[in-house]
């Protein structure tokens, strides 16, 4: 390598620490705004609160989100994306597995646990909670989870009157376990409703195929 390929080689690497270190930091803001929220509930969540839990000064905050709304906007755009990557990344897990009630089981318990984690809960309370925020939605963000769910109707089954609905049940039962969840202290079971969820596509499957080895 040239004294001069040497030269410029090593302020990208400087750059990219940088950003890296950047990036972290961001990462670091927004699960603390997601714990934040977590814990303490939306209206508790002020920008202090989050900058005292992740550690960091106001200007780090105001520098990479610029103000509490941009730091909210950011939180609900990691949720998408991680949903986004989840919804396929469980569509590709439970196509692999043979057994029908095997498979049902795995995709129930698969999508309560990509509705329910903590970012996605975070982001409904925040969508809740603040009607300016929710025209910061981008649609192409909603759009790419459109090929996940639609992987994941094929999986319930062959087109048909209720594969469509069940498949949208499958995001629907969690999303309204999450809302329930807001309001009340207590935690709320998901056993029961997983398993009805899981036992509803497993029969619709079975009958599915039942129906057309006799057509």
């Amino acid at each position: 390598m040239t004294s001069k390929s040497k030269d410029s080689a090593a302020p990208r690497r400087s750059r990219q620490r940088v950003q890296e270190r950047a990036d972290r930091t961001r990462e670091l803001v927004i699960n603390a705004a997601i714990e934040c929220i977590r814990e303490e509930g939306f209206a508790a969540a002020s920008t202090r609160h989050i900058i005292e839990r992740a550690g960091v000064s106001t200007g780090v905050v105001q520098y990479h989100f610029g103000d509490r709304d941009g730091l909210l906007t950011a939180v609900i755009d990691h949720a998408i994306s991680t949903l986004v990557t989840s919804v396929n990344d469980l569509a590709d897990k439970v196509a692999g597995i043979k057994n029908i009630d095997d498979r049902m089981t795995a995709l129930a318990d698969a999508a309560w646990a990509t509705f329910l984690n903590p970012a996605s809960m975070t982001a409904m309370e925040i969508l809740i909670a603040t009607r300016s925020l929710r025209s910061t939605l981008d649609i192409e963000q909603l759009i790419d989870l459109q090929p996940g769910l639609e992987r994941i109707a094929e999986l319930i089954g062959a087109p048909s009157p209720h594969a469509r609905a069940i498949a949208d049940l499958l995001w629907a039962a969690p999303v309204g376990l999450m809302v329930g969840q807001m309001v009340t202290t207590v935690p709320l079971p998901t056993e029961p409703q997983r398993q009805a969820m899981a036992q509803l596509m497993a029969d619709h499957l079975h009958r599915s195929r039942t129906r057309r080895r006799t057509e």
